[in-house]
């Protein structure tokens, strides 16, 4: 790293010509010794919001942005595997997924990976999962609450008959820009914060008061 350069601006560099090593090198710097939670705050969703900035003035390809979001998947990961909490048989389970027509699923691995970090038990179904399977999935894992995220809130619209009947059997909570209280009254769901830190700290809390602890 050229001396007056960041790790963040090394980062990018490497992004760009594809050099997968050493975009790596700088992932590993830029989360050192920074808890899982403060590498979310800090690290990951100021960066997500430079991939959006880069994709939306036509600087970024489709083809870095999928380069990208996978090598921060990885290191996410990576890191989370360390951090994870004890985890025991009475903790409650937390299905999470993005209904199908939501393909953007990073910020829902940064709150499940963080559920994972507090003792959490969780189901990470990922992108475009459609609704009949989340609440398979739901009754399948006895899950205590599910959590879906969504960019635009037609997604959740879209299926608001069958995330209702989902709601009537597993506490259901709603995020992303597509989330908000209008949201989650017309499905019956409760709307997390914006901040995904913040959000896990509450889901957590109603968890904890739903159960007596755990």
């Amino acid at each position: 790293m050229n001396i007056g350069t960041t790790p963040r601006d090394a980062l990018w560099a490497a992004v760009e010509a594809f050099d997968a090593e050493a975009a790596e090198l700088e992932l590993k710097r830029l989360f050192h010794g920074i808890p899982l939670s403060g590498a979310v705050a800090t690290v990951v969703l100021p960066f997500l919001a430079d991939v959006g900035d880069r994709w939306e003035d036509g600087s970024l390809s489709v083809a870095h942005e999928h380069f990208v979001s996978e090598l921060v998947r990885r290191r996410l990961v990576t890191v989370s595997a360390d951090a994870r909490g004890a985890v025991t048989d009475d903790a409650p389970v937390v299905l999470l997924a993005c209904p199908a027509g939501e393909r953007h699923d990073m910020v829902l691995l940064c709150v499940a990976l963080m559920l994972g970090e507090r003792g959490v038990r969780t189901r990470f179904l990922g992108a475009d999962t459609p609704v009949p399977a989340i609440a398979t999935a739901a009754r399948g894992t006895g899950a205590d609450a599910v959590v879906l995220a969504a960019t635009r809130p037609t997604v959740f619209t879209a299926h608001s008959s069958a995330l209702r009947r989902l709601a009537d059997d597993h506490p259901l909570y709603i995020a992303g820009k597509g989330a908000d209280d209008h949201i989650g009254a017309e499905i019956g769901a409760v709307a997390l914060t914006a901040d995904p830190v913040r959000a896990v700290a509450e889901l957590v809390g109603a968890l904890a008061r739903a159960r007596g602890g755990w």
